[in-house]
């Protein structure tokens, strides 16, 4: 009688337990979690980011529009995923700027979430990783890299990102403070790796 017993007690254990909601614990916690120190004050609860509307969402359109307004021409066509790249000179070379998680929609007016700042430079040979290390670690919002191009030329690369959804910035304003600092950047960089 007994046996029979535990067998029925087992059995509807295992059926509560099959019962229970994929990932969920069948067992309870051996130890429960400590309350936090008295002497440690509770964290304050994270604020959420402003909303992301289309006002504060970047469009080639924007880009352009601001280079135009600051005495630069720039062109636009698409990069190779499909989304937007506008494409310029700057003091005579050539940068891009990439966009990211674009809507739908007229090329040069699709809203995106965020942009990058891309200028590349084909140097003779491959610059010392300690220079480009070097860079990232004292430099801030443009980073540096080193590629080899199809053709097998070594290039110098410096970008910037800059996310615009979600800030409740102005992308024009935000895009000429960023365009200032790389404007700068480059120039600091070609001089690092030699590129006259």
């Amino acid at each position: 009688m007994f046996r029979l017993a535990l067998i029925l007690a087992l059995a509807t254990f295992t059926q509560f337990a099959l019962a229970a909601e994929p990932g969920e614990s069948t067992r309870p916690s051996t130890r429960p979690s400590p309350p936090p120190p008295a002497s440690q004050p509770s964290p304050p609860p994270a604020s959420a980011p402003p909303a992301s509307t289309s006002s504060d969402r970047i469009t080639a359109a924007i880009i352009v529009r601001e280079l135009q307004a600051m005495g630069y021409s720039s062109t636009v066509d698409t990069d190779d995923s499909g989304d937007p790249r506008v494409n310029m000179k700057i003091d005579g070379y050539e940068w891009s700027i990439y966009f990211y998680d674009c809507a739908s929609g007229a090329r040069d007016d699709r809203q995106c979430v965020s942009y990058q700042f891309y200028s590349g430079y084909t140097v003779k040979q491959a610059v010392a990783p300690d220079v480009i290390n070097k860079w990232n670690t004292e430099q801030r919002y443009a980073k540096a890299y080193s590629y080899i191009q199809r053709s097998g030329s070594h290039s110098a690369r410096l970008e910037i990102d800059v996310r615009s959804a979600g800030t409740g910035a102005d992308p024009g304003r935000t895009f000429r403070a960023y365009f200032g600092i790389m404007k700068d950047k480059v120039v600091q960089f070609r001089d690092i790796i030699g590129f006259r």
